[in-house]
């Protein structure tokens, strides 16, 4: 634990590279940047390709909120669809079906939950609306509508009392890169495990390869293994009774119109449940391994939904451990884990991060904060098992898993349904994951009702209440009319979801050999050496460019964010600038823009003409902000504004600007491409058709939105396309059909393509670039294989 006579910043250390290791890394570091503590991620990089889905809950969405991040930007690159409701059928028993929506079902009378005066209204004969119907978001989901309005606007999205659908792993690049940019520093090795002081505490994390992590406080986030508090520490494992211990899922291919909510349905195995996610529909079926073989599970998930790809089997762990012990906090699966029906992990793990914050220790006291911590901790896990179980409990499927989950009643949750039945309420908890509201929500559906209304509300004069659960009911209706369509938020993120067809197959990219790469040449090391030495994170990426004069390989592109360049960035640019040789001019213009950009871009390419550095300054977030709004009218926004100049000719630096001209549906794209590839004549068909036809794949089988720019030169011929198809999915292998014949046509040897081609073809495609070049030849540029620092 921290001495209270240590002076230096403390050092806190997350061990793993997963979701609970990324999220604390991103929340912990904004929080505690202020007090001088740095934060240090020891773990794997994430894949690049895809993984499980993930159906998250209200929390997330408020969690990334407080992290300030565009939603629309969050949701491209996860794949995220909106979930405003879980809808339960075959549930408490064969042919009955509940919805259980996010948010409030109606206001709070004289600080009471309405569902004591839909009660009593019921009792005494009034309207037969289900509870549920007085939740906007119930009947958003009926609907198919998401939960906002094109603007953006509604009750809903301003409570955040909504969730997504979206790819774990992409979140996980995702605030991988958050962190990074926020300052975390990244070790990407993988933990072997840890040695102690001599006091007992952890002193450090061992590593592959013999290097070694030092720190003061520790997260272990290394998943069910636990190597710091489980191995090292020997904190044992506490197993809970759980219903399901097993799940299969696979992959299929997206709905047409997604919808808004999460379907979850009683079978004799289990339970299934389907994700719609932007790119794929994901199905999984949990179920008791003692009942069930894993053939048999598989059997009856692919009788529910049809054959898939990309099916996996793993177990579901169910338990605890005591999640803070000496200098160590355990966070994710390492401390606890609960059957994923309604979500509650990454919930639990949000909660954890905010009452680490709030227990944070600093000196003295080490053993009071952690006794408060795990008191808390445990409280919510206990929450959640009775959530979990009130699920089951209130059935009448016959079947054995069912039958067995029955008899598994918590204590707490046998009081809780006593008090309810013969008192009509639920008292509520504070902090608990699973809320008053929901309860509710959820004994009506399970047609649970007690014998009478909470006394308070039932000997009270009840003549008023049928209108006033009317205006109620038609004030839910309203709210949920004035929401857009589910499919017409999702088309600005994602484009126009393909028609059902093939299931598209899902592949983990290799990552891209990396800045190693760099090293081949000195010019290339030059640049190499002065990246690293800026100790920030970076983005990587490779590209092969076809022009009738030959194959370039060696093009190498590293990304900066404007953080990453320090308190004064322009300074920080010109120095990098100037050591690579660009002209005083174009150096003084560069750093003059990049205090108001997002992003810097330095490349590198062997050529010809010998070695050539470029510099790309790039605004991203109103690009971003135009795109989230719709805002196709006006004039083309300038993106990029890049320079490039040899390291060695006394030529002048060549400008090219980089715009997206306001065009987001693949047609709009198509057009302005015929448009282009008329210009060139002859000269550009085959560029211009190898575009539509990646255009047509991407439409048929990529799961986000192509982003479409324009390039020019300032001044000069140059006339260019680019298609960013990062958030579509693909790999260099799915178009490598189509890149072929057309390098082939700008007289590349097909060995030479083969050999290129097959190299990068299990890397994550990017883009896909082309046009006619300042000598107006044609030539063709595929950007692949992106990987973090």
């Amino acid at each position: 634990m921290l001495e209270p006579s240590r002076t230096a910043p403390p050092r806190l250390v997350i061990a793993g590279g997963g979701l609970a290791a990324w999220t604390a890394a991103a929340y912990l570091r904004r929080m505690l940047r202020r007090v001088g503590w740095t934060v240090t991620v020891v773990g794997p990089v994430p894949p690049a390709g895809p993984s499980v889905g993930l159906a998250t809950r209200p929390i997330l969405t408020r969690f990334l909120r407080g992290l300030g991040i565009d939603e629309a930007i969050f949701m491209r690159r996860c794949g995220a669809t909106y979930r405003v409701a879980s809808r339960f059928d075959d549930w408490f028993e064969a042919g009955q079906g509940h919805w259980h929506p996010f948010g409030v079902c109606g206001p709070r009378i004289n600080g009471r939950d309405l569902f004591h005066y839909w009660l009593k209204h019921r009792n005494e004969g009034g309207s037969g609306a289900a509870y549920a119907d007085y939740a906007p978001q119930a009947l958003m989901a009926a609907a198919g509508r998401g939960p906002r309005n094109e603007t953006g606007v509604s009750s809903a999205v301003e409570a955040g009392s909504y969730g997504y659908h979206l790819d774990r792993t992409a979140l996980v690049r995702f605030l991988r890169e958050i962190a990074l940019s926020e300052g975390v520093r990244a070790v990407p090795a993988r933990v072997l495990g840890a040695s102690r002081d001599f006091s007992g505490n952890i002193r450090s994390l061992d590593l592959e390869g013999g290097a070694s992590v030092e720190g003061d406080l520790f997260l272990d986030c290394t998943g069910a293994a636990a190597l710091l508090i489980g191995e090292t520490l020997g904190e044992a494992w506490i197993a809970d009774s759980a219903a399901c211990d097993s799940l299969v899922s696979l992959s299929l291919p997206p709905a047409p119109d997604p919808p808004p909510f999460t379907t979850y349905a009683g079978l004799p195995e289990g339970w299934t449940a389907s994700l719609p996610l932007a790119g794929r529909t994901e199905a999984v079926l949990a179920y008791d391994g003692e009942t069930t073989t894993p053939e048999a599970a598989e059997a009856a998930l692919q009788a529910a939904f049809g054959l898939g790809e990309h099916i996996v089997h793993r177990s579901l762990p169910s338990g605890r451990r005591n999640p803070w012990l000496r200098n160590v906090v355990a966070l994710g699966a390492a401390a606890r884990a609960v059957e994923p029906l309604a979500g509650f992990g990454l919930d639990l793990d949000l909660v954890a991060l905010e009452a680490f914050v709030a227990h944070l220790p600093r000196g003295e006291g080490a053993e009071i904060l952690s006794r408060s911590y795990t008191a808390r901790m445990n409280r919510l896990h206990d929450d959640a098992l009775e959530a979990l179980a009130a699920h089951y409990v209130l059935g009448r499927r016959p079947e054995p898993v069912w039958a067995a989950a029955r008899a598994k009643l918590p204590e707490g949750l046998a009081d809780r349904l006593d008090l309810y039945e013969v008192a009509g309420h639920v008292v509520p908890r504070e902090e608990a994951v699973f809320g008053e509201t929901d309860y509710y929500l959820l004994f009506t559906g399970a047609d649970f009702l007690p014998r009478r209304a909470f006394a308070p509300v039932d000997v009270a004069d009840g003549r008023e209440i049928g209108g006033y659960l009317a205006e109620i009911r038609a004030r839910a209706a309203q709210v949920a009319d004035a929401t857009a369509l589910h499919a017409s938020l999702l088309e600005p993120l994602h484009g126009t979801a393909p028609a059902a067809g093939p299931v598209a197959r899902i592949t983990v990219a290799a990552t891209a050999s990396g800045p190693a790469s760099l090293r081949r040449t000195p010019e290339g090391t030059r640049l190499a050496d002065l990246v690293a030495g800026l100790g920030q994170p970076y983005g990587y990426e490779r590209s092969v460019k076809a022009t009738p004069g030959g194959l370039q390989v060696e093009r190498f592109l590293v990304s900066l964010h404007r953080t990453s360049l320090g308190l004064q960035p322009g300074q920080t640019l010109d120095t990098l600038a100037e050591k690579l040789g660009l002209p005083e001019r174009e150096r003084a213009e560069a750093a003059g823009l990049i205090g108001e950009a997002d992003v810097l871009h330095l490349g590198y390419e062997d050529g010809p003409s010998g070695a050539l550095y470029k510099l790309y300054v790039e605004w991203s977030a109103d690009t971003d902000t135009a795109w989230q709004k719709a805002e196709t009218k006006g004039e083309p926004l300038l993106v990029h504004r890049a320079y490039k100049w040899s390291s060695h000719a006394a030529t002048p630096p060549v400008v090219t600007l980089y715009h997206w001209p306001r065009v987001r549906a693949a047609a709009e794209i198509g057009a302005r491409l015929t448009r282009m590839g008329a210009d060139w004549g002859e000269a550009g068909s085959g560029v211009i058709g190898l575009a539509h036809a990646v255009l047509g794949l991407a439409q048929e089988r990529g799961r986000g939105a192509i982003h479409y720019l324009e390039a020019r030169e300032e001044p000069g011929p140059r006339l260019s396309y680019d298609l960013n198809l990062y958030a579509c999915g693909l790999m260099v292998a799915d178009v490598e059909p189509l890149l072929a014949p057309a390098f082939a046509d700008l007289g590349i040897a097909p060995q030479a393509v083969a050999a290129v081609l097959g190299e990068r073809r299990d890397e994550a495609l990017g883009h896909v670039a082309g046009g006619l070049g300042r000598d107006g030849r044609p030539f063709l540029t595929v950007y692949s294989g992106m990987a973090g620092s």
